[in-house]
């Protein structure tokens, strides 16, 4: 099961990525504020928290963890989709679910709940292809695979989004990225 700290650091690299593609998507979002969190201190400690946030770049909304967990939950919904055989229906899904979840605003949830809520998706997706390898689907040994063509899916949706094509790859592999981080999986460089 992800830890913690892999949750959190695989919703990091997602919120990372996902700055140009708000700037298209959401651009009303662009107050860092609306992204604050309040966090428990000691859980900020642990989590690391409390670092500084990454260089803002001119005109890219900063966004935050709990934006790139919720993201990353629809990622894992993906992976759940593509081995269920209902892929094209996420991918369909993708064109407002993904505009609504990068407009939020964070409500009551904190930033905790919702990396607890990624933890416990990422178990999900272990628990089903656990299953899927002891009935011979060759579950497991497939996940690098299945992280890639969620990739080139999300890259495409993304595109269809008017996303220019540049900040859609490099989003969609940032969030692949992540996605296999949660798994132990290592990405290997791609040349584009």
């Amino acid at each position: 099961m992800p830890t913690d700290y892999a949750c959190h650091a695989a919703a990091e690299q997602a919120a990372n990525s996902l700055g140009p593609v708000c700037a298209v998507l959401a651009p009303e979002r662009n107050r860092p504020e609306a992204e604050a969190e309040v966090m428990p201190v000691m859980l900020r400690d642990y989590l690391g928290a409390g670092r500084p946030s990454p260089t803002v770049r001119a005109g890219i909304p900063v966004v935050g963890v709990a934006k790139g967990a919720m993201v990353l939950r629809l990622c894992l919904d993906g992976l759940r989709a593509e081995m269920d055989g209902t892929l094209v229906l996420w991918h369909a899904g993708l064109r407002q679910r993904l505009p609504e979840v990068l407009s939020q605003t964070r409500g009551a949830a904190r930033e905790w709940q919702v990396l607890q809520e990624l933890q416990s998706d990422s178990q999900d997706v272990l628990t089903y292809l656990a299953r899927r390898d002891r009935s011979g689907q060759a579950g497991a040994r497939m996940l690098g695979e299945q992280v890639a063509l969620m990739e080139d899916v999300l890259s495409g949706a993304l595109r269809r989004l008017s996303v220019p094509a540049g900040s859609a790859d490099e989003c969609a592999s940032g969030l692949a990225g992540a996605v296999g981080a949660l798994f132990g999986l290592r990405s290997s460089p791609v040349e584009r």
